[in-house]
């Protein structure tokens, strides 16, 4: 599907990831020049991987930056260094985050201020730091939520649950804020995202997801990133403060 973005450039932290790779890819693929912000200096080497590749499509340029969402200096230089290649940002895809499981008695308080701060915190600072950019492009923002904003997780996830319902609160109140602006903030909600590792690890939890959800599967990556870049285009331009679930009916049910 064309989602007419061909020329825009689109900043997407957490590049490295499962569902960041997807959607710089989906983006990519629909002429959007990428911005690929990794976290841990361990991901580096991939992410680089991943901009060359997509710099093999037409009309694209990637770039892998390091841009670790927990510290404002790093996020400052890797937006400084997007900046001054790429001249403007059009689309902030706040993609970055952290998933632990705990029961909540057992629960480490650092893993409580880890989980806030790279899932929530990580959030502001990159809005902070690009809204000044946006303006300037009349450009959007899409945050990634989770399913869990509204409903409990499996199970040991409060911390996360939590994290996830104050992005989903910030995804709205952002969208009041800056609508006079001109800029447009939504996010997606995924399901369970299908991935081998969580198939090795949990089969128990992907066949109860399986079977709960309409479809009767998990999300796939490329799922999540065709919503991204449907959000981030003029084709959803009458939409803000939204946050749209894609969990294959998994709630419905």
């Amino acid at each position: 599907m064309d989602f007419e973005l061909r020329g825009k450039k689109a900043l997407v932290t957490g590049a490295s990831g499962n569902l960041g790779s997807a959607i710089a890819t989906v983006l990519a693929m629909q002429g959007v020049s990428v911005g690929l912000f990794y976290g841990s200096r361990n991901s580096g080497e991939a992410t680089q991987r991943l901009a060359q590749r997509l710099s093999c499509l037409d009309f694209v340029e990637a770039i892998a930056l390091h841009g670790d969402v927990r510290s404002e200096e790093s996020l400052e230089e890797a937006i400084a260094a997007f900046l001054a290649h790429f001249g403007q940002l059009d689309i902030l895809v706040n993609n970055a985050g952290i998933f632990t499981s705990s029961s909540q008695e057992n629960l480490p308080e650092e893993d409580w201020d880890a989980v806030m701060d790279i899932n929530v915190k990580g959030i502001w600072r990159m809005c902070r730091l690009s809204f000044p950019h946006l303006i300037q492009s009349r450009g959007t923002v899409v945050n990634i939520c989770s399913i869990n904003a509204f409903r409990p997780g499996f199970g040991g996830t409060a911390h996360y649950d939590a994290s996830k319902g104050a992005v989903a609160a910030y995804t709205r109140s952002l969208a009041a804020e800056y609508a006079p602006y001109g800029i447009r903030v939504n996010a997606v909600a995924p399901g369970l995202i299908d991935a081998v590792r969580l198939r090795d690890d949990a089969p128990d939890l992907v066949g109860h997801y399986e079977n709960r959800a309409a479809l009767k599967r998990l999300v796939a990556p490329e799922d999540i990133a065709q919503v991204v870049a449907f959000l981030a285009s003029d084709a959803s331009r009458a939409m803000t403060g939204e946050i749209v679930a894609a969990d294959c009916g998994y709630g419905m049910m």
